[in-house]
């Protein structure tokens, strides 16, 4: 009996001693720097909003944010590695779509996208484009799609599961075209293969695309987005151009490990809040192309486990196979 108690005694005392020295952290956090993990390669349409978001919470919180691309895997190798990171708040993720595609379409995946992981705020938005090169001889997205039902064309997307990937497969089963996905490690090595020709054509991210709009290199045949891009004004949208039922855009967000104690979350969503509110991070950002409607905290849960159903149907309506 004694022993029992003994025993539960201590427990008592470990648990809180840990939650004492938890709280204490919670107190002075942040005091050395923060690390940002972005799953895809610099110059995408991740990597833009990551260090323009990055640079603004740095100065808010008076330590640096650092960027750490870590690209591979379609998002997978920068979300395990931010679950096995000590759960601090030092070790964040910032995160699009994939966190929603992933888990549906990898056989193993090590980290549950809702478990995981803590919402802390979307950040921005971005409309993809479909674009060829002007080699391919199509002009419309029309003219792609009676192309595409008369040989197997290949797209470049940012990579496997993304909404990009996903997305073609949509408008291929919804068309008749015959599309094959050829996966990238993000969307800039995706446009640059896309301008070499090595791709008949792509879909991706706007951003990246638009300076070979300007240059002739790529042409695009339409927006995946509700309205055309100020970045890509000639370009219309998938419903100007007869396909009323499709839309797709790319959100990009921060999220940190399950585990981080509750006062820091919160300080990181109200901080992220107030950087998300200030006039410059959002001229930047809409002058890069991006839409800043910040959604912070549970709503930007709700919006992930939507995502996770829209693509959930599109996967089985396809028929895309688990990689």
């Amino acid at each position: 009996m004694h022993s029992q108690l003994f025993r539960r005694s201590r427990r008592l005392l470990a648990f809180a001693l840990v939650s004492l020295a938890l709280g204490a952290s919670a107190q002075t956090w942040p005091d050395r720097p923060i690390k940002l993990v972005v799953p895809f390669p610099p110059g995408g349409g991740a990597d833009t909003a990551a260090r323009t978001y990055a640079e603004k919470l740095s100065t808010l919180l008076g330590q640096p944010v650092v960027i750490d691309n870590k690209p591979g895997a379609s998002g997978n190798i920068g979300a395990e590695l931010v679950v096995r990171a000590p759960a601090d708040g030092y070790t964040l993720l910032f995160a699009n779509e994939f966190l929603a595609t992933n888990p549906l379409m990898f056989k193993e995946i090590r980290y549950d996208s809702l478990k995981d992981f803590v919402p802390i705020a979307k950040v921005a938005s971005n409309a993809a484009a479909i674009a060829v090169h002007p080699g391919l001889g199509v002009k419309t997205i029309q003219e792609l799609i009676v192309l595409g039902r008369t040989k197997n064309l290949n797209y470049a997307s940012p990579g496997i599961g993304t909404g990009p990937h996903l997305f073609g497969q949509l408008i291929a089963m919804q068309t008749g075209a015959k599309f094959t996905n050829i996966p990238y490690k993000g969307s800039a090595p995706a446009t640059a293969d896309a301008v070499g020709g090595q791709v008949d054509f792509i879909i991706s991210t706007l951003s990246p695309m638009v300076p070979h709009f300007n240059s002739g290199r790529l042409r695009g045949l339409a927006i995946t987005g509700e309205k055309r891009s100020p970045q890509a004004p000639d370009v219309p949208t998938l419903g100007e151009s007869g396909l009323m039922g499709q839309r797709y855009e790319v959100w990009y967000g921060v999220v940190a490990p399950a585990a981080v104690a509750r006062p820091i979350i919160m300080r990181l969503q109200q901080a992220s809040a107030q950087v998300l509110r200030d006039p410059e991070l959002v001229n930047k950002l809409r002058n890069a192309g991006y839409d800043v409607e910040p959604s912070i905290g549970e709503d930007f849960g709700a919006e992930l486990r939507s995502d996770i159903d829209r693509w959930v149907r599109v996967i089985r309506e396809a028929k895309i196979p688990r990689e």
